[in-house]
């Protein structure tokens, strides 16, 4: 009762706290503000309902683990969509400011609303500390947490770069860039899903590295050698589908091999690694289009994302041979 009553709490104040952070954002004038409100508070808010989120499902499921995992990060690529439109539609029409006072007020009254539904299972063996730190000087999950930092790092930079390759390479519409942006995340969803139920039926770090394979072939083989719209739709569908759907698979493979007692901080461990990771590509990258690129050249800004998937599939591979040689091996 207390566990769950702790888990309702956290979720009900990082709700509000993330509210009014963007509430507070609609006032501000300066950048530094921006940095302190949607950037810190906000950051700080988010992690914990986000944590909430795809562990508790874990605790609940053990049959059909990888599914719900996949149908979890499938509600996460829905509302990436339904807020990006929800956003532009009030910039557009009522202007940034009051943009931010409604985002603000419909997390508050979501997050509140929801909060009351994750409710955590007491585990079999709680675990003898509230934070083991030992888990870092385990090979498996150090192999899983560098997988992640070399995966998920580039898994912001399609994002980020293919809308102004649209506009400032190929030469196309705004509108076309939007659309590939859109047609990850609409891919995404699916890409989740299908990861989830194939990892159940051949596990899910025998499945990260088929993912993450392609991830890097949809970078190196698809964008990077044909600067043409299809290529580059077929590029971000591709990526889509194997991307977004990496982080889900790591969390599953972590609750397979440390089980789901540990699950919540181990899964925390990871998130740090994923962040310091996003962080840092995101910002090599752009400095690399800027200085190699000189802002129009993407070729080695593409290279480098391709080559972080490709180290990170070798990462798996050796987790994965770690666990057993044996071809047919669920792992």
């Amino acid at each position: 009762m207390c566990l769950n009553l702790c888990g309702v709490a956290v979720g009900i104040m990082s709700a509000a706290m993330m509210g009014l952070s963007f509430i507070a954002a609609s006032f501000c004038t300066q950048l530094w503000q921006l940095v302190l409100t949607q950037g810190f508070a906000y950051g700080c808010a988010a992690s914990f309902p986000y944590i909430l989120g795809v562990t508790v499902p874990m605790q609940w499921i053990e049959k059909r683990r990888g599914l719900a995992v996949g149908i979890v990060y499938m509600g996460s690529g829905i509302g990436g969509i339904w807020i990006s439109v929800l956003t532009r539609t009030c910039i557009e029409t009522l202007g940034r400011h009051w943009a931010n006072r409604i985002l603000g007020i419909t997390m508050i009254a979501v997050g509140m609303a929801l909060s009351p539904l994750m409710q955590a299972r007491r585990p079999k063996q709680r675990p003898k500390k509230l934070l083991d730190l030992s888990i870092v000087k385990e090979s498996g999950f150090l192999l899983i947490a560098a997988a992640s930092f070399f995966s998920m790092g580039p898994n912001t930079v399609p994002f980020l770069m293919m809308p102004t390759y649209v506009t400032k390479v190929l030469e196309e519409s705004r509108k076309l860039g939007l659309f590939v942006v859109t047609i990850i995340n609409l891919t995404g969803i699916f890409g989740r899903l299908v990861a989830g139920f194939l990892s159940d039926q051949f596990g899910p770090i025998n499945i990260l590295i088929i993912w993450t394979a392609l991830a890097a072939f949809s970078q190196l083989g698809l964008w990077l050698p044909f600067k043409t719209v299809p290529a580059l739709v077929a590029a971000a569908a591709l990526f889509g589908v194997t991307g977004s759907a990496i982080i889900g698979m790591l969390l599953n493979a972590l609750s397979h091999m440390f089980g789901v007692a540990r699950i919540t901080y181990i899964s925390g461990l990871v998130y740090m690694t994923y962040s310091i990771a996003s962080l840092a590509t995101a910002q090599s990258a752009s400095l690399m289009l800027d200085t190699v690129g000189h802002g129009t050249d993407y070729t080695w800004t593409i290279i480098y994302t391709g080559l972080l998937l490709v180290v990170s599939t070798l990462i798996l591979v050796a987790l994965r041979l770690k666990l057993s040689t044996k071809l047919f091996f669920y792992a």
